[in-house]
């Protein structure tokens, strides 16, 4: 099946970059934000949807789904799903890491307090399925959507709630600090390949199969998010701030790795809020990750990753979806950019 898929899809590359169809992404997903009247949960909603962003999410599921072969009007509901599932997303996490800037502007809870921001996360948590509803599919396919749609936003808490857990343990290396990548980042980058997988006809092996390989390339944009924490580029207003939420990044997990004698300090400034207050204190952590070599260590680990997503063999059974991934590959490299041009600012 997969192969036959290969010689059926559009013969032009499927590109994340310039995608006509977005703007009709953009008019679903208010629509299913407003409702039927405009209330104060569909306000807060289409005021995050508004505030902009890369919407690569439905980037992915356009493009995956044209090098499939799927039609277009089956795609743009699908793409809205994925989108709506990953600002829902954000709305809960800058309130749990306290961040009161996103592209920008305020965050909702910043904006409209902690309580109605995650009632507008709530809402936005239901809409994806909303969406689906709107898909011209089976009710088998639809079902199948529905329960991708669950599982991916499943894997996506635990895997937050794993991220946040990871200072309270000892001992912390690569593979907790992945496995929690995976499930915060990863699935809903391979959430898109997935339901247009299934879209496509796919059965739920090789829609999986597809999914997952895209779901690795979590953990190549958590390296590089990571990195760029070291830089005012990550869009939160000002550099340092998962060492002020005392987050146990790629570069702690680096440095612990290259530095074990100093894991009983680390850990001291990781678990204090009032070190992680202190300015000077922030200061000296960056200066001793770009010194010490964790930057360079996570650096080296980003080809490893990108190679991970692009290599798969499920994926170059389908060169137009392996273009895609390629695609994707590259645009997360790129996004580390910013911080090789700053690196030494970090002194």
């Amino acid at each position: 099946m997969i192969a036959s898929l290969a010689h059926n899809a559009d013969s032009a590359s499927p590109s994340l970059a310039s995608r006509v169809d977005l703007p009709a992404v953009e008019a679903v997903m208010l629509r299913l934000a407003v409702g039927e009247r405009l209330d104060i949960a569909g306000e807060m909603a289409a005021e995050c949807l508004r505030s902009g962003g890369k919407r690569l999410r439905a980037r992915l599921a356009l493009a995956a789904g044209h090098a499939l072969g799927v039609a277009e009007e089956v795609l743009v509901p699908w793409a809205a799903a994925c989108e709506l599932l990953h600002n829902a997303t954000l709305i809960h996490d800058d309130i749990q890491d306290a961040d009161r800037v996103r592209r920008g502007r305020p965050t909702a809870w910043a904006r409209h307090g902690v309580g109605q921001a995650i009632n507008a996360g709530d809402l936005m948590l239901m809409l994806p399925f909303l969406a689906v509803g709107e898909i011209e599919a089976p009710p088998a396919t639809r079902g199948r959507l529905c329960a991708a749609i669950a599982i991916a936003a499943a894997r996506t808490a635990r895997g937050q709630a794993e991220e946040m857990d990871l200072p309270n343990h000892d001992e912390v290396g690569w593979p907790e600090w992945i496995r929690a990548a995976e499930g915060k980042s990863g699935a809903l980058l391979g959430l898109p390949v997935q339901g247009a997988a299934i879209l496509a006809g796919l059965d739920d092996r090789c829609s999986h199969a597809l999914g997952a390989a895209f779901s690795r390339a979590g953990v190549l944009y958590q390296l590089q998010d990571d990195l760029l924490d070291l830089s005012a580029e990550k869009g939160k207003g000002r550099a340092g701030s998962d060492i002020r939420e005392g987050k146990m990044s790629a570069l702690v997990v680096a440095h612990l790795e290259l530095h074990p004698a100093e894991a009983a300090e680390t850990y001291r400034w990781l678990r204090s809020p009032e070190l992680r207050a202190d300015e000077v204190v922030i200061a000296a952590v960056q200066r001793r990750l770009v010194e010490g070599g964790a930057v360079d260590r996570v650096r080296e680990q980003v080809p490893v990753w990108a190679d991970a997503v692009t290599r798969d063999a499920t994926l170059r059974a389908i060169p137009e979806l392996a273009a895609v991934a390629e695609d994707l590959a590259e645009r997360v490299q790129r996004s580390g950019t910013a911080f090789s041009a700053v690196r030494g600012s970090a002194a």
